[in-house]
Parts: structure tokens; C-alpha cells; sequence
């Protein structure tokens, strides 16, 4: 009964103390206080307010929970709750998604940073359907929702017009983000491309790589548009394409393979990943592929070099707004939608074409044709636009197939990278033709 000292034996629970804490954070009573109150000991009452998730000293007002250690400005955005924060995340960044989960943590999130400071621990994370561990990272920053993140990473970017963020890499499966770069969201000039590339960083491995063909770090920094043209052609033609729409992130890695048949090919592939690692982005020789598939039942079947890259945003930006494919389109199957390439500079120009023909070409004893379904059109257009006369659409039943262009003047051009010299391009110098 009140005024009396009870001594604790085993008398309080979690149950009937619940009064003690509403008296700490409400009434802001001390500990001390709220024994006399009670008829309990002090320490009796400082031990179960602390049992309740509450920090508080004998004798003392209980300490004010820590907001979580963010900016002002992302307080401010997500203070006017989640659907505000999503809607500047749609407006500013490029191919970041909002998962269930996702949401369901970021308007877990907004209701923490709402929540006033005399809110404890215990009490904020049954407010946030979160466990005391979650808040307890939330509020020293070490652990943030991944929309948050995102958010918070561009708020304090000068925008540009007609431009959303876009982030180089995704860490822990697009839990994270790093290396924010701003991409037009439609390109309408060849020279937003460079625009990109000032942004990015090449990897030193892109150094490393251009020993092989006799390329100084200062060609590599001029010819950075040509090896992102080269890139996007690969995109485009014998690069296999893993992702698309993602749970977080709308992002894609580049898987290439090319056949041990041709020891040149191996050249070639080192040359797309220094292409890859010029924009910033790991790639790497991988297992060698075994034989399948009617490769496997040849006569003589023979293993495949193989290369993989890391997953990114970018890639899958190549995709749909340099290549114009929205996400559930494919380069096998579906036109590229990009004409803003015929205002490129002719390097530019040329580097696309070469990729396309070492990726899908083959030399004929009086053509060249690359296999290019169903872009064939646009690659002919592309060669007319480099001077070469003789290209023309093949066409099957309608659809066009393949572009065909005379050997001798494909290799003025040339058709075939001219650094790399695989074997396409020195069979098309070779004019012992039958």
C-alpha cells in the first residue's frame, strides 16, 4: 500500500510495473518519486523501468530517447511520411524499386522519426512492429531502409533537368547503393553519353587491360565514348543479359561466352571487359563453359571462354534508354528504339558497328554479313552512314535478317576492331578468296 516500503520478492512484474513507466516518460517522475508513490524501493523501481527498455539513473528523469543520427533533410522528407518519400525517390532516382518489405520498413522508418523523444525503446518499437534491436541501429545510423538510403544519397545533388540519379553499384542485393551518377532518362543528343563518362571513374584494372593492346592511359581517357559505344554494341549483340526488374533495383550483368575454336576470341573478350571496366564496372574471365547443346553434339565439340560482370544499374540503363527496350523487352526479339546514334561522331559510330560485327558477323568469300535480328535495318543504316555504299537488308519472308556489305569495302572501314585483330578481321584482309 502507498507509504509503505514492499521489499521485492518476486511481488512486481512486467505486467503491474507497466504503471511505473507511464509515470516515468508521462508524468515525468523520477525514480525516487515514483517509490514513494508505489510503496517500493527505489532500486526496485529503476530496475524494472530499465526491464521496460527505459534509460534512467536513481533519483534521475529518465534520459530522452536519441534521434536517428540522419541529416535535417532527410528528417524533413520523411516527416511527411512514406508516400512522399517515394514519390521524390520516382521523381530523382533511376530504376530503384519499392519492395513490400521495402515499404512496410520505410514507413517503419517515418513512424520512428515522427515519434517524440520521451518514446522509449520499448514502447517506439512496438509503435514501429520492429524489434528493440532494429531501433537501436536505426537510431545510431548503422542500419538504414534501403528507400532511405536512396533517398538520402540525393538529396543533396543539384538536379539536372531531364536527369535521375542512378547508382554504379548495389551492395547486399540493392541494400545499398554507391557511386551516384545523373542520367538523362532519354537521351536526345549522342553527347549526353559523355556527359555520363565525365561522371565515372575507370577502374584501374581498364589499365591494366590496354597493355595487352598497346593503349596508354591517355588513348584510353580519349576513347572512353568509343569504348562505351563498344560496350553498348556488345549489349546489343552476343552478351547474354541477366536481370532486369529486380525486388530492389532494376539492374543487369553481362554474360559473354565465346568459342575456344578461335584462340583470338580470348583477346576479345578481354577487350569487352576493359570496355566494362572503362565505365566503372567489374568484369571478369570466369569457369570456362562446357560444350551444349548442338555444340556438344558437333563433331568436334569445344569448350567456350566466359566472362561475367558485376550487376548494376547502369547496364540495365544501356538497355532501356540507350538501346530504347523497356524492361520486359529483348535484344533477340524486339527492335532497339535508338536514333539519337545517327548524330553521334563517326568514332562513335564505327565502335558500335564493331562490336555488333565481331559479336555477330562472319566473312564471306565476296561479303561480310552480321546476323543482327531483328535490327538488321538499323545496322544498314548505320553502314550507310560510315560510307559504306554496298550495304543492304537481307530479308526473309519480310523480316530482316541480316546486313550484307562487300568485303573489300568492309575492310577499308574497318568492319572488324582493328586493336583487337581477331580472327574476323584478319580473314577479311585475306583475299584468297575460292
Amino acid at each position: 500500500m502507498p507509504g509503505r516500503l514492499r521489499p521485492f520478492r518476486g511481488y512486481w512484474s512486467i505486467e503491474n510495473t507497466e504503471p511505473w513507466a507511464e509515470m516515468f516518460v508521462v508524468k515525468r517522475m523520477s525514480a525516487v518519486a515514483i517509490a514513494k508513490e508505489v510503496g517500493a524501493d527505489p532500486t526496485t523501481v529503476t530496475t524494472w523501468l530499465k526491464k521496460h527498455g527505459l534509460h534512467v539513473r536513481q533519483g534521475m528523469h529518465r534520459k530522452l530517447r536519441e534521434p536517428p543520427k540522419i541529416s535535417a533533410d532527410l528528417a524533413k522528407l520523411l516527416g511527411d511520411g512514406a508516400e512522399e518519400v517515394l514519390r521524390f525517390i520516382d521523381e530523382h532516382v533511376w530504376g530503384i524499386s519499392a519492395t513490400p518489405d521495402g515499404l512496410e520498413q520505410l514507413t517503419n522508418y517515418c513512424k520512428l522519426v515522427a515519434l517524440p523523444l520521451e518514446v522509449g525503446v520499448v514502447d517506439a518499437a512496438a509503435s514501429c512492429k520492429v524489434v528493440r534491436d532494429t531501433i537501436r541501429k536505426w537510431v545510431l545510423g548503422t542500419d538504414q531502409p534501403y528507400l532511405a538510403k536512396a533517398a538520402d544519397s540525393v538529396l543533396h545533388v543539384e538536379k539536372v533537368p531531364n536527369h535521375k540519379l542512378l547508382p554504379l553499384h548495389l551492395i547486399a542485393g540493392g541494400n545499398a547503393q554507391s557511386g551516384w551518377i545523373q542520367v538523362p532518362t532519354r537521351i536526345q543528343d549522342a553527347g549526353e553519353i559523355s556527359t555520363i563518362l565525365k561522371q565515372i571513374t575507370p577502374l584501374e584494372r581498364t589499365f591494366e587491360r590496354s597493355e595487352k593492346f598497346g593503349l596508354s592511359k591517355e588513348s584510353i581517357e580519349r576513347m572512353r565514348a568509343e569504348l562505351f559505344a563498344y560496350a553498348l554494341a556488345m549489349v546489343l549483340g552476343d552478351a547474354g543479359k541477366e536481370g532486369g526488374q529486380q525486388k530492389r533495383a532494376t539492374s543487369t550483368n553481362l554474360d559473354l561466352v565465346f568459342t575456344q575454336k578461335q584462340g583470338t576470341n580470348e583477346l576479345l573478350g578481354e577487350f569487352t571487359c576493359m570496355c566494362i571496366n572503362s565505365i566503372g564496372l567489374e568484369m571478369e574471365r570466369i569457369k570456362d563453359k562446357a560444350p551444349s547443346g548442338d555444340t556438344r553434339r558437333s563433331r568436334n565439340p569445344t569448350d567456350a571462354y566466359r566472362w561475367t560482370s558485376e550487376r548494376s544499374p547502369l547496364l540495365a540503363w544501356m538497355m532501356q534508354v540507350a538501346l530504347g527496350l523497356s524492361d520486359d523487352q529483348r535484344t533477340s526479339t524486339h527492335q532497339v528504339n535508338m536514333e539519337w546514334i545517327f548524330n553521334a561522331p563517326r568514332e562513335f559510330r564505327l565502335r558500335f558497328i564493331q562490336g555488333l560485327a565481331d559479336s555477330d558477323g562472319s566473312v564471306k568469300p565476296y561479303e561480310v554479313v552480321i546476323t543482327s535480328v531483328p535490327n538488321a535495318d538499323l545496322v544498314t543504316k548505320l553502314l550507310q552512314s560510315l560510307e559504306m555504299t554496298t550495304a543492304h537488308t537481307l530479308y526473309e519472308n519480310g523480316v530482316p535478317l541480316r546486313t550484307q556489305v562487300n568485303r573489300k569495302q568492309a575492310a577499308t572501314l574497318p568492319i572488324f576492331n582493328e586493336i583487337v585483330q581477331g580472327y574476323r578481321y584478319r580473314k577479311n584482309l585475306d583475299d584468297k578468296r575460292p
